[in-house]
């Protein structure tokens, strides 16, 4: 840990010169601060939004069982789409798509109504209604994006699954939520080739206990199987009429299934609580209805979820979706990307940003940039390198602002790295564009923002800075989950949400992640449960037992390793569990023993991980086998 510490810590402070008379000392920031840690600050946040009925008081309950606005009605649509009807926005981009292949189209938030609308209808027809789970395993076209609003109409929970997962992640997520409808495309192209995602999805209902129905949009004209009575082409489904649905304050919106220790477990975000939340911080971090907005986390993840699908659509932005990787048809092609359509606000994770500086420096100099204001990075922590990097190279521009000399690289415009996390439902940390800026620590994540409770604490509970601790919630927030399995509510003790991540608080309450506290592994910024790898390895034959953690890895920030015992062919191995579990979590070494010490698979993982990433020596019986694998490592 002290080697990842040294590359993300550190004392500088920066503003950027477009920012320069708008920074915030640390003595305002703090009062600021101070004020926000009470429900009257998000109650007066919640007033921004559109309520049928109007909440009469912020919050009832004890963590983790908290309702935020319990009282209150609201429509979600209302509050994401139509919240812009009669307005400029109506008529202005909502939705410019990219496709691999080079195409553009682009939908106002009219169109983008248009469609939600009369797809809210082929999903009634399909039986889907208030409180039935729609699950989309499809990456996020014009028609799924709409299709996920319809189901956001009719009052229907969505969860979108990240198509990079296997069947039998897939198959996992069925059987727990048991959706009403399953929304797949036949295939969409990855690096100029088809992934036929409708093929996984057979693979993975015939798995699943659970059956649903399955809406199949087209989108490369492959041909695919359709199961009789179960598969439904979207042309196909004639619409029914289909009301707006207005619900409770904690009415499921959309729910994610999350790495923990013990397996997959389903966090679900309530509408009122989370679309304050989700509102309040999307502004605050620098969104505006002018901007033009390139995200690279798309919805399967919790950032594409807030920051793609509900965020930027409440505020009016115009959103950038492209369909591709960031090497295809080139590695410039989010360059090429964010100055054909002006983009002005970029997201992306820090593993990105790792990728794209080892690339040829002139692929990014060939394109011009000017129209940026801001770049913001998230998922896992950013070594201080990555942002300089970001921050002198992609930032800077061509023209001279105030003291920004481009000849120099001297920088221009902010980096902002934020911590988000699934349970929080939105960033609640980092540096606030449109809010409280306070100089820019490189390699941090920020302060906390207003109205989160966020501290540093050791293993007594007591707050400490300068050196790692645990990183905590002290009191509820919006967002707080209204469904949610035990291993989340394990984590809150005496009023305290422990997050699971390691970090180092400083002075001025600048926030350095160190990766996670427990055994999950957090791959390019993906959660990863061991339980996964382990179960697909454990189905193999000749297998054993299997335990799977993470060691460091300088571009992923962290890999998977499986060690099994038994004897097994490593290359077979690697397979099935990127068939099975998805190519993000495919190992990047099988260690294969004749034995495993008969201890709980926590334990063993937990031995490992002190040993790789601490250098803490395991007692007993287990010293030998740790040390046997991590030799095996070398």
């Amino acid at each position: 840990m002290e080697d990842l510490l040294r590359e993300v810590y550190s004392e500088e402070r920066v503003v950027p010169p477009l920012f320069k008379y708008k920074a915030i000392s640390p003595a305002q920031y703090a009062r600021i601060y101070r004020e926000s840690l009470t429900p009257e600050f998000w109650a007066g946040e919640a007033a921004q939004l559109l309520w049928e009925r109007r909440w009469t008081k912020a919050l009832e309950g004890e963590p983790p069982a908290v309702r935020w606005f319990p009282d209150g009605l609201l429509s979600p649509y209302r509050n994401v789409v139509g919240r812009h009807e009669g307005t400029w926005i109506w008529e202005k981009p909502a939705l410019i798509w990219r496709g691999e292949e080079g195409v553009t189209r682009v939908f106002t938030y009219s169109d983008l109504d248009a469609m939600a609308k009369s797809y809210s209808g082929v999903l009634k027809a399909l039986g889907v209604g208030r409180g039935d789970w729609v699950v989309f395993y499809a990456p996020p076209t014009p028609e799924v994006v709409a299709l996920m609003l319809a189901a956001v109409r009719l009052g229907a929970p969505i969860e979108p699954v990240f198509t990079g997962f296997g069947y039998g992640d897939l198959a996992a997520r069925v059987d727990d939520t048991r959706p009403r409808l399953l929304v797949t495309v036949d295939a969409f192209p990855r690096r100029g080739r088809p992934i036929k995602v409708k093929e996984a999805v057979d693979k993975a209902l015939g798995l699943a206990k659970w059956k649903p129905k399955v809406l199949v949009v087209e989108r490369m004209g492959v041909d695919v199987g359709l199961v009789e009575g179960r598969d439904h082409r979207l042309g196909d489904v004639r619409p029914e009429p289909a009301e707006e649905a207005v619900v409770e304050s904690a009415h499921p919106l959309f729910g994610l299934h999350v790495g923990y220790d013990g397996g997959l477990g389903l966090v679900v975000h309530g509408a009122g609580g989370y679309l304050t939340q989700t509102y309040a911080t999307t502004r605050w971090i620098g969104l505006r209805p002018r901007d033009t907005y390139f995200c690279t986390v798309l919805p399967g993840w919790i950032t594409g979820v807030t920051y793609v699908l509900f965020g930027p659509f409440m505020v009016g932005s115009a959103v950038v979706i492209y369909e591709g990787g960031p090497d295809y048809p080139g590695w410039d092609v989010w360059w090429s990307i964010m100055e054909d359509y002006a983009v002005t606000v970029f997201l992306t994770t820090a593993g990105a940003l790792r990728v794209l500086s080892r690339q040829d420096p002139e692929m990014l100099r060939e394109h011009n940039l000017d129209t940026l204001k801001l770049i913001l990075t998230t998922a896992e922590p950013m070594e201080v390198k990555y942002w300089k990097w970001a921050y002198h190279l992609v930032g800077t521009g061509t023209v001279p602002s105030i003291d920004s000399l481009p000849e120099k690289l001297s920088g221009r415009i902010p980096v902002i790295h934020m911590f988000i996390q699934t349970e929080l439902g939105t960033f609640a940390t980092g540096s606030l564009p449109n809010y409280t800026f306070v100089p820019i620590a490189p390699g941090s994540a920020g302060p906390p923002m207003p109205g989160f409770h966020i501290d540093v604490v050791d293993g007594e509970g007591n707050p400490v800075r300068g050196r790692p601790g645990q990183l905590v919630v002290k009191s509820p927030w919006p967002a707080m989950p209204v469904q949610y399995p035990r291993w989340y509510a394990e984590r809150w003790r005496g009023g305290v949400y422990y997050a699971g991540d390691y970090a180092v608080m400083a002075d001025d309450m600048n926030i350095f992640p160190l990766g996670r506290s427990d055994t999950v592994m957090k791959v390019n910024g993906y959660r990863i449960t061991p339980e996964a790898l382990e179960r697909a390895a454990e189905a193999a034959p000749g297998v054993k037992r299997a335990v799977a953690f993470g060691v460091r890895d300088l571009q992923k920030f962290e890999t998977p390793v499986v060690v099994v015992a038994g004897d097994v062919q490593p290359d077979e191995l690697r397979r099935r569990i990127r068939e099975y579990v998805g190519a993000i979590a495919e190992p990047a070494k099988i260690v294969a023993l004749e034995a495993m010490p008969d201890a709980p698979k926590p334990e063993l993982r937990a031995a490992l991980k002190a040993y790789l990433w601490r250098g803490a020596a395991a007692d007993g019986p287990l010293r030998g086998w740790v040390e046997e694998v991590a030799r095996r490592l070398r």
